[in-house]
């Protein structure tokens, strides 16, 4: 009796409120955060191989996301970000996608220094892969 009881409450539950996400992608906004946009340092463990890597990235502001260009080595990737707000206390994050084979997906934290220069601290992982990977990027004066 309990297990249908529950199955019709369950029922009455609007299925757009269990299908909510808990990011939302945000519209792009070049003054939000302020600044963003520039050339940075970077430093990453790839997720695949585990290595450890340096590089530089710029972050330009596109139509619908920020553009990006990674320089590691002799190695260029292309990729775009959005910033997303999750959870109910709307926490920003940015999400990045590099486009290597396979994708590479990143979940980043944004931080400023005492000089209000940005930092990110990124995990990354390959899409269809398990491995993690980590990336932080410094903004460069």
């Amino acid at each position: 009796m309990k297990a249908v009881f529950m199955v019709m409450i369950l029922a009455t539950i609007p299925s757009h409120a269990l299908a909510t996400s808990f990011c939302e992608r945000m519209l792009l906004d070049p003054e939000v955060p302020a600044g963003l946009d520039g050339s940075y340092e970077i430093v990453g463990k790839d997720p695949a191989t585990g290595a450890a890597y340096t590089g530089t990235l710029v972050l330009g502001i596109g139509k619908d996301s920020y553009a990006i260009t990674r320089t590691t080595g002799a190695d260029i990737v292309n990729g775009d970000a959005w910033m997303e707000s999750c959870g109910m206390d709307k926490i920003k994050a940015l999400v990045v996608r590099y486009y290597t084979k396979p994708v590479t997906e990143m979940s980043c934290a944004l931080d400023a220094d005492g000089d209000n220069y940005y930092r990110a601290t990124c995990r990354t992982h390959q899409v269809g892969q398990k491995r993690l990977g980590l990336e932080a990027w410094f903004q460069r004066p």
